[in-house]
């Protein structure tokens, strides 16, 4: 019996010791912007690092769909804004993007559209306020800007701790503001953040408007989708990868000389593998960490941080339409998009550029944001005939010329916002950029929202990382 039982063991040791892979000095978890710029910086400065994402593809909420008909569209990240730190990749990688955009948008204020389609901002404001209005506005972002100035240079100072006490909301409420001008603020803000601005504290709103800050910032887009990014990151990133690999625990310990080791166990092709590294950037999303065994644990304070955070929503929404639309669309031949709403259809995209006339079909765009998104749970067919319905409103007879709809989600969060009571410059969240026996934490909730905070964050943790690697 105990000749049956070795002959039993030794194979399934032998099978399950083939199965783990070789140590790697750092393992990041996740390869979405946070972790490719992670690994990229890490093998700038000398470290090399394996790369383990759950999905197919690399990117996360960076994706460009491509249709059989030559079309494509964004279903992730929109605009790439010059001053977020990914465009100095754009730039370094040589990527060709479209001509630069304004931040500024059509909207639609108490029922009213008002077109962004002239040359120049200064003509469309004086379209859209009276004299009174543009200086209560103009007066609002003077003092938002020396506000965000301050939360730059400074931190959180006791005149920005008071401030995030309250919502955004309540903060605009206080100015007494023209409704058109506080509409206009709100239109403005709910669709960079994926929430109502009574749900944010005003902390993170300044934070966030800061593309309308100091004259205004530049959006490009990646000529051919801006997964074109990803894929320059991804081609750029010389070390090992390893795809549709989800990680369900990460086991840290602390050595005698200080060093510390991780071993990461993972699901791949229905087996559960492990693999050894010193450290560990982990990089998914704020909501899945709790889907991860750490051991040891987050501290409470870097969990009080992880669990301050709302989520910011959003949905995009396909129409492929015939471009004989344009003649409902257009405003004297111009391209008046994007157009913002508050209400089910979000931010209405419609189409970055109008199409040669020769080209039969387009890709029209829609971006759902906030509570709007809770819908997740309805059927698909009702959520298309009231968007439909909503979109015929607005551009009477829209609904005949689209052929096909697709829908992209994320759910529960596509990005992280903080409520009243927090921001990304408090104490708290402070601790997320702690190191926590050899795991670094990356992603846009540890630095603020969306690319930028992404790009920051990896960064940051890698040269945390290869400082600590040299220390030891």
């Amino acid at each position: 019996m105990k000749k049956l039982l070795k002959l039993w063991v030794l194979p399934f040791f032998i099978a399950v010791s083939a199965r783990a892979a070789q140590p790697a000095p750092v393992i990041i978890v996740g390869g979405g912007l946070a972790g490719l710029t992670a690994a990229y910086e890490l093998q700038n400065l000398g470290v090399t690092a394996h790369l383990l994402e759950a999905n197919d593809r690399l990117g996360g909420r960076v994706a460009t769909m491509e249709y059989e008909n030559g079309l494509h569209g964004e279903y992730g990240m929109h605009e790439i804004w010059a001053k977020d730190p990914l465009y100095e990749y754009v730039q370094k990688f040589h990527i060709p993007t479209t001509k630069p955009g304004e931040p500024y948008s059509s909207v639609f204020i108490h029922g009213k559209y008002h077109p962004y389609i002239q040359d120049t901002a200064e003509e469309y404001f004086a379209a859209l306020f009276n004299a009174e209005q543009r200086a209560q506005y103009d007066r609002w972002l003077k003092g938002c800007e020396v506000l965000y100035d301050e939360s730059e240079a400074k931190g959180l100072t006791p005149k920005l701790a008071e401030l995030q006490k309250i919502s955004f909301a309540d903060w605009i409420k206080s100015f007494d503001f023209s409704p058109k001008v506080s509409e206009f603020i709100r239109l403005s803000l709910e669709c960079e953040i994926g929430a109502d601005w009574a749900n944010v504290s005003a902390v993170y709103g300044i934070q966030q408007y800061r593309v309308f800050l100091h004259g205004t910032e530049k959006c490009y887009h990646a000529q051919g989708g801006n997964k074109k990014v990803i894929e320059a990151l991804a081609d750029a990133f010389k070390g090992p990868r390893t795809l549709g690999a989800l990680v369900t625990r990460i086991v840290r310990t602390k050595k005698a000389d200080g060093t510390t080791e991780a071993v990461v166990y993972y699901q791949k092709d229905g087996v559960m593998r492990s693999m050894t590294a010193q450290k560990v950037i982990l990089t998914v999303p704020y909501h899945i960490l709790h889907s991860i065994q750490l051991e040891p644990p987050l501290t409470d304070t870097q969990w009080q941080a992880v669990d301050a955070i709302v989520p910011g929503m959003y949905q995009v929404v396909h129409f492929i339409i015939d471009t004989a639309a344009n003649k409902i669309l257009l405003i004297d031949g111009k391209n008046p998009f994007p157009a913002l709403t508050r209400g089910p259809l979000g931010v209405v995209y419609g189409f970055s550029d109008i199409p040669p006339a020769s080209q039969k079909e387009e890709i029209f765009s829609l971006l759902i944001h906030g509570d709007y998104t809770r819908t997740y749970l309805e059927s698909r067919d009702k959520m298309r005939v009231r968007l439909l319905d909503e979109m015929d409103k607005r551009w009477p007879g829209f609904s005949k010329y689209v052929h096909a709809t697709h829908f992209y989600g994320y759910h529960p969060a596509a990005t992280p916002a903080w409520p009243a009571g927090h921001s990304p410059l408090d104490a708290t969240h402070a601790s997320l950029r702690e190191a926590n026996v050899g795991l670094y934490l990356a992603g846009d909730y540890v630095s603020s929202s969306h690319a930028e905070g992404a790009v920051k964050s990896g960064r940051v943790a890698a040269e945390k990382v290869a400082a600590d690697l040299r220390a030891h």
